[in-house]
């Protein structure tokens, strides 16, 4: 039997027996159960893939993809001397082709399917209802079918979440102008209950993957609501997935296949919600723990407060603060790469802030420079990414996963694309002035000065540099890497991914 196998039958029984642990903004009063026997029951299985998602604090999956996406960018600088366990010189050093993947991705690889399994479970038993023209559950209201419809819609979201990393990580990027007919990785969208069943999955095709995730997130789209407060329990409800969640994600898969114009249609169905808005500084996305609620842009985060046990730590390799104020992680080696710094306007030739720098609320309110690295003084100048460990419990802060600022910035370089630079203008303009910045005339815009936007806005979030570049067919560039041993990561990128765990390659026939 396969590793993914094992790891599905695993996670079957943890939907069968287990709740939610500690997780504040998934508390259980009872144990979840399958099958589940009423709204209330089902509501339990909805929030296992959250919790899958959060649980492990070295391997959750968008700290994994933030690390190593942020680390094999153009934008950051290793630091070896404090790299501790992690994988951080294997993604630096670009070691696509190894044959063993870092070993963050190996955990990271167990709880994507495990999220899957917990997602397919109760999605069989929604659609064999479905299909029979019956509620799942007897004597439901009509209240009750409008939840169990938006939980079916988070369902599909968070399947769909699953496979975007697994796809972000473990396969070539989608290639617009090619077959994407490769295979990585299995893909299951049926809850498997027979022995023949588990020993047979199939390998699905770039193409098909892509394809899967279009389809989970469309129909989530239409089930989910865009209010969803009155419909979840929980004390922090983005947490959850609401309708605009489903669009912010569908705009990152369309704006990475090369799909700008169905992009464009999200950025603007988005920008049209009323629940959203950048009336507040940088970091009030950044400085909340779970109950306290959310910054005015966020769409959608994760949520801890003081009894939860997954609080992240992989954000403390790529952030300056070390679950409190004032320290720093003895294994925090990657701050922006001084070609970055100098890029956006943050840093002179000679490693000294700029003015403009001290005039941008990002850099005093989300990033971090130290004269002298703390634990030696021969590192010179760096600035950190501080977005991560800044609520009053600094282990338990929340993180958000889908900001407004990036829908902005997603719209504006797509507007000019389209030779449209007022608005695109209009856009960046919206990003700027919130940091404190002036506005920027149409007819003096330029594509970079969008690009160096989204680098002060975005650094170190989700995988945002490479998904970016990768969206526009542009270079992933070396950054402070030696160019005498490094060049480019060139357009399709297909050489961009790592390897699958040994043993699921060795043990799974599809490979063979």
């Amino acid at each position: 039997m396969n590793t993914t196998k094992k790891y599905l039958l695993a996670i079957f029984s943890i939907v069968l027996l287990i709740a939610c642990d500690n997780e504040a903004f998934f508390e259980l009063e009872r144990p979840n159960q399958f099958p589940w026997v009423n709204v209330n029951e089902l509501e339990l299985g909805v929030r296992e893939p959250y919790y899958l998602q959060n649980r492990e604090p070295w391997t959750h999956a968008f700290g994994t993809m933030a690390l190593k996406n942020f680390t094999e960018s153009d934008i950051a600088l290793f630091l070896p001397q404090f790299v501790g366990a992690s994988a951080s010189a294997a993604y630096y050093n670009r070691e696509f082709n190894k044959a063993v993947p870092a070993y963050e991705m190996e955990g990271t690889f167990v709880k994507l399917y495990e999220m899957v399994t917990a997602c397919n479970g109760p999605l069989k038993m929604l659609n064999d209802a479905e299909e029979t023209g019956k509620d799942p559950f007897p004597s439901m209201t009509q209240a009750e079918r409008d939840k169990v419809n938006h939980f079916k819609g988070e369902l599909l979201f968070m399947r769909g979440v699953a496979y975007w990393y697994l796809a972000r990580m473990y396969a070539p990027p989608y290639n617009p102008k090619g077959s994407n007919d490769g295979r990585y990785f299995t893909l299951r969208r049926d809850f498997v209950t027979s022995s023949e069943a588990l020993k047979n999955p199939e390998l699905g095709s770039v193409a098909e993957v892509y394809a899967t995730i279009e389809e989970d997130w469309t129909e989530a789209k239409k089930l989910l609501f865009e209010d969803h407060a009155p419909l979840v329990n929980e004390v922090n409800v983005r947490a959850r997935a609401n309708k605009v969640a489903a669009s912010a994600m569908l705009m990152r898969l369309y704006f990475i296949k090369g799909e700008h114009d169905k992009a464009l249609t999200e950025c603007n169905y988005i920008l049209g919600s009323p629940l959203y808005d950048l009336t507040e500084d940088p970091i009030e996305a950044f400085n909340k723990n779970g109950a306290d609620g959310w910054g005015k842009e966020v769409i959608w985060q994760t949520a801890c407060n003081s009894t939860s046990g997954a609080y992240g730590r992989m954000e403390t390799i790529y952030g300056w603060s070390h679950f409190s104020r004032n320290s720093m992680a003895a294994w925090a080696s990657q701050p922006l790469s001084h070609w970055a710094l100098k890029q956006v306007g943050w840093m002179n030739d000679d490693l000294s802030e700029t003015e403009e720098a001290r005039s941008d609320k990002r850099y005093q309110q989300v990033y971090a420079r130290n004269e002298v690295d703390p634990r030696s003084d021969q590192v010179p100048p760096m600035v950190w990414s501080h977005k991560w460990f800044r609520a009053p419990d600094q282990r338990r802060s929340n993180r958000p996963l889908i900001r407004l600022a990036e829908v902005y910035l997603t719209r504006s370089i797509i507007r000019y694309n389209k030779n449209d630079k007022t608005g695109a203008a209009a856009d960046l303009n919206v990003v700027r002035n919130r940091a404190g910045l002036a506005s920027i005339e149409s007819a003096a815009l330029t594509a970079d000065m969008i690009h160096n936007e989204r680098i002060k806005e975005m650094a170190t979030e989700n995988g945002d540099r490479t998904y970016y570049l990768i969206g526009l067919q542009l270079p992933i560039g070396i950054g402070d890497r030696d160019p005498a041993v490094f060049s480019p990561v060139m357009p399709p990128y297909a050489d961009y991914y790592w390897q699958v765990p040994v043993v699921e390659r060795e043990q799974n026939h599809s490979y063979q």
